[in-house]
This record gives C-alpha cells, structure tokens and sequence, in this order.
C-alpha cells in the first residue's frame, strides 16, 4: 500500500503547531496567549477525539477480522492524554512558566507518539480495511455533530 491510499487523513501537525505556540507563550509568560492556545487546542482535541471514537474505531471495530487491540490501545492513549491536558491546564493557573513547561513538554511527547502510531499503524491499516465502506464513512465523518457527542471529555 503506497502512503496516498491513506484517506482517513488526520490533522495531526495542527495540534502539535497549538502545543509549539503554547510553549513560545509560556515561555516569555504571555499568560493570556497561552490560555487561548489552550482554549483553543483543547476543543479541536474534543472533536478529533470524539470523530474518531465515535466513528472511526466503531466503523473500524465492527468490519469482521479487524484487530481490536489497536482501537483498544488509542482509545487509552486518549484518556492518558486528556488527563495530561487537565493536569496542564491546573498548573498552567499557577503561572509558574517552568512548571507549565515542563508540563507541555510531557504532554507534547505523548501526543506525539500518539499520532506517530495512528499515522504509521492504525490509519493505513483502516483505510485498508475500511476501503469498501470508504464513501460511506467520509460522510459520516464530514456530518459528525461535535454538539452530540456520547462521550464528554473532562477537560
């Protein structure tokens, strides 16, 4: 499978752009900035999350013979991840720029490897085997109402 046959694209570099910004405002202690960034990131991760566990790994999860163990282990990475994010956003109530840092830099690493997985294991390997169902899918994607979601994220 050549890399083009991966149409479940993600927008990945968006979230990790929000983190850099994040970090470059904490970093001179523009505390506004970093509250916005944080704003902001925080509810495009919400919809990312919530596409995907509501209908991505479903789709996924339910064509016959499809690996579980890798929807399984995204799904924890999230709730890592969100739990990442409200640990951040406490200290970042701190204003302590070195903790904050520190915290950003945890979670920017996580986040990371996370998409490194869904972009180099989970995403080819369903947009493979959720080919079939491809048009059908996009749709679904493209109509997700973020204000229905099933799962809210405490963050």
């Amino acid at each position: 499978m050549n890399p083009t046959d991966n149409w479940l694209v993600h927008e990945h570099s968006l979230y990790e752009e929000l983190l850099s910004r994040c970090r470059e405002a904490a970093e001179t202690e523009d505390w506004g900035s970093v509250d916005r960034v944080v704003h902001e990131l925080v509810a495009h991760l919400k919809r990312h999350m919530a596409l995907e566990e509501e209908v991505l790994f479903p789709a996924y999860e339910a064509t016959p013979h499809a690996p579980q163990g890798p929807t399984t282990a995204l799904r924890e990475e999230h709730a890592n991840i969100v739990r990442l994010i409200r640990d951040t956003a406490q200290v970042i109530r701190t204003r302590d720029s070195d903790h904050v840092l520190e915290c950003l830099a945890q979670l920017e690493y996580h986040m990371i490897k996370h998409h490194e997985k869904e972009e180099d294991i989970f995403l080819p390997m369903a947009s493979h085997i959720l080919n079939s169902s491809r048009d059908e899918l996009l749709r679904e994607l493209e109509a997700f109402d973020a204000s229905k979601l099933q799962k809210r994220w405490d963050i």
